[in-house]
């Protein structure tokens, strides 16, 4: 479990520095490990999108307001 861990979080470095999802399905790792380190980076990226949106909003609010 430590270690499926470890590898989750060195697939998801891998992302990070730029290597695109077929890469990753071509390394020598199980596929289903493969697939759920994609499945959790992609959702990690829809919610930090998500979060600059509404922090966006905020601030474009606040400035509406303090004219």
């Amino acid at each position: 479990m430590k270690r499926d861990h470890h590898t989750t979080e060195d697939l998801h470095r891998l992302l990070k520095r730029g290597y695109s999802a077929d890469d990753l399905r071509h390394l020598q790792a199980p596929a289903d490990m493969v697939e759920r380190a994609l499945a959790q980076y992609q959702e990690q990226a829809r919610q930090r999108q998500h979060d600059r949106n509404l922090h966006n909003q905020a601030t474009y609010a606040m400035r509406l307001q303090s004219r």
